[in-house]
């Protein structure tokens, strides 16, 4: 999908800058955490965090899914090959790595090697860092929802965190 043109797109998918909707989400960041209830001793760190990492202006930009999950993969029952792809409705224009989040958060759960192997397979391996940004960066995002769900760090890090989560092996 990150290889189709998606220049035909351009007027229906937005963002419409995506560097401006990405400062603009880092800009509200803590407080959408905060609505979620993420305590305190996480919420300090993600000013830093974000900060602190570089995401990829350079890449080439991409039509994006934004959810990729196993609830909208379609795969063959009997060879368990992938097949389709479905629910479009949050799609856009963007950077690649942001179709990630959901890879690490809904398909691999926080498991490194199945992570490791989807990017394997995907031809590229993303920094777990950049990883956490692009969650914390996204639309839906809600780390109180996932603490619940995945491996919880080994330190009350985000960068223990991300590599906890998205620290491919």
């Amino acid at each position: 999908m990150h290889s189709l043109d998606h220049a035909p797109l351009t007027d229906v998918l937005g963002p419409e800058n995506w560097d401006t909707a990405l400062t603009e989400r880092r800009a509200r960041a803590v407080e959408r955490q905060r609505e979620r209830d993420l305590p305190e001793q996480w919420l300090e760190q993600i000013p830093d965090f974000l900060d602190s990492v570089p995401l990829a202006t350079d890449r080439p930009r991409s039509l994006l899914h934004t959810e990729v999950m196993r609830q909208h993969l379609i795969v063959d029952p009997d060879d368990w090959r992938l097949t389709g792809l479905i629910d479009f409705e949050p799609a856009m224009i963007g950077d690649r790595a942001y179709d990630f989040v959901g890879v690490g958060l809904y398909v691999s759960c926080g498991d490194p090697r199945l992570l490791g192997r989807v990017l394997k397979a995907y031809g590229h391996e993303f920094d777990p860092r950049e990883l956490l940004a692009h969650t914390l960066l996204h639309v839906y995002s809600n780390l109180p929802r996932y603490f619940k769900d995945l491996p919880e760090p080994p330190e009350p890090t985000l960068d223990s965190l991300a590599e906890t989560w998205f620290g491919a092996k």
